[in-house]
């Protein structure tokens, strides 16, 4: 487990699929991220469980957890990490509604850049945002993430082609 001030991360359990499936299916958390909002079943979800738990291969994801009350709030994860080039790419959602916009994010966010540099030994984190997602792109900005460029109408998201910022940020 990794312990932060108000939250912390720690693995993923089977008993964390009703909080995963709800989040996959609210269209405001999922519209920006990667594989965007598609709804599924939780027995489809359930599925992939197994590989969403699995933190032996280059990709390691954690639920993001509330410390007062122990409340899963999202899930923020390492992936496709390069052992050569020690790099990888960052995502992060909160998926629970009450808990945006309360520093939560950034802060387990600082949590998995010092995992990924004291105990992965990665030098590098990267992460796409979608242009028009203002709060993520304000908020990695704040990180310490710099632009590195953009893909034109990358996603198509509410009807429209949006870009998509390339970010990166050297955590050594």
């Amino acid at each position: 487990m990794m312990l932060g001030e108000r939250v912390y991360l720690r693995p993923i359990v089977k008993d964390d699929l009703p909080h995963l499936n709800q989040w996959r299916n609210d269209e405001d958390t999922f519209r920006f991220l990667g594989g965007g909002f598609m709804p599924i079943s939780m027995d489809l979800q359930a599925r992939w469980l197994d590989s969403l738990m699995d933190t032996t291969g280059s990709n390691k994801r954690y639920m993001i957890c509330i410390r007062e009350n122990d409340l899963p709030i999202g899930m923020i994860g390492l992936y496709d990490i390069n052992w050569i080039h020690r790099v990888c790419e960052v995502g992060l959602y909160i998926g629970d509604d009450r808990a945006r916009g309360k520093g939560f994010a950034s802060e387990a966010y600082s949590l998995i850049e010092r995992f990924a540099r004291d105990y992965l030994n990665l030098r590098k984190i990267k992460l796409s945002v979608v242009s028009d997602n203002l709060p993520g792109v304000k908020m990695w900005q704040s990180l310490g993430y710099e632009k590195v460029g953009e893909l034109n109408e990358e996603r198509y998201i509410g009807g429209q082609y949006r870009n998509l910022i390339i970010m990166e940020k050297f955590i050594q």
